[in-house]
């Protein structure tokens, strides 16, 4: 059977190429896409906890750039939501990463799970592109939209 020895125990295989990796959203800011990138970075160096803390991190960088520094993240995100900057939709998916993130970041015990991790990704890059690309474009084109009407 080719040069596969007896007992060889292998590892999950991962793709090189073409990479998983999630798309970062070019329209978020420099320090937004470097966080985010380096959740990444420790997701596919299986670092799933550290890839949650950066996850929160990237939350956090996301209500600065808003103008929302509250003492505390829970305070910053549940401002987003009063100020409308995010729907209720979001405030829960964001609070649920902050929560997450929380318990990555100060249970020494703790570890996140691949799967956790991987979602966190994902919801974490929905509102990146949420918050840098839709909401600009929702809002273009309801302007576009009511030039038509107007004319």
């Amino acid at each position: 059977m080719g040069n596969i020895a007896e007992g060889d125990i292998w590892e999950t295989p991962i793709p090189v190429f073409p990479t998983a990796d999630l798309r970062v959203n070019p329209n978020a800011p420099q320090a937004i896409q470097e966080a985010f990138d380096e959740a990444c970075a420790c997701y596919r160096a299986n670092a799933f906890t550290a890839s949650a803390i950066m996850c929160r991190k990237t939350l956090e960088g996301i209500c600065a750039v808003h103008g929302v520094e509250e003492r505390t993240l829970a305070a910053s995100l549940r401002k987003m939501s009063d100020d409308i900057v995010i729907d209720s939709r979001l405030f829960e998916w964001s609070d649920m990463l902050r929560m997450a993130g929380n318990e990555a970041a100060h249970g020494v015990g703790l570890s996140i799970a691949q799967a956790d991790a991987k979602d966190m990704l994902e919801f974490t890059n929905a509102i990146m592109d949420y918050l840098f690309s839709y909401r600009d474009r929702f809002e273009a084109f309801k302007a576009r939209r009511r030039q038509r009407q107007n004319k």
